[in-house]
């Protein structure tokens, strides 16, 4: 009897510990290591983020990664900055070597740090350098505020 007691406790005792593992974080919460706050995570936008409306505070960084290919002679440059300042070049990554794939595009990773409150707009514009005077191939914009 009370070794049947012993192991529905410690059953009990284990089902408990998991439940809690598997508790997701209620609303407010934060899943950041302790000490570290919002204005520390990076922020990613995509292609698909463009036309939006993003709200970062001061002190957090953000990254904007984008298709691109450079074997054309475009590439994507920083038009206007907006309440951002741009951290270092634009990073270049090629895509995974496949055979047969010769002047596939990659990605383009800018990164942005806000230093200050205010708003405006990032705006990057897809073109060749050296044509200065042809509109651009594309351009991506959100706005953005900075608390």
């Amino acid at each position: 009897m009370k070794r049947h007691l012993l192991v529905s406790v410690l059953v009990a005792a284990c089902m408990l510990l998991l439940a809690a593992g598997c508790a997701q974080l209620g609303p407010g919460a934060s899943d950041s290591p302790a000490g570290e706050d919002a204005g520390s995570q990076l922020i990613v936008l995509t292609e698909d983020d463009t036309g939006g409306v993003i709200e970062i505070v001061a002190g957090q960084q953000l990254s904007v990664r984008l298709p691109s290919n450079g074997t054309t002679g475009f590439g994507w440059v920083v038009a206007d900055s907006g309440p951002l300042t741009q951290s270092g070049e634009a990073i270049y990554e090629e895509p995974q070597a496949q055979p047969g794939l010769v002047g596939a595009g990659g990605t383009e990773t800018f990164t942005f740090s806000s230093s200050a409150p205010g708003s405006g707009q990032l705006k990057l514009e897809y073109r060749r350098p050296w044509e200065k005077d042809v509109p651009a191939e594309q351009t991506w914009d959100v706005t953005v505020t900075v608390k």
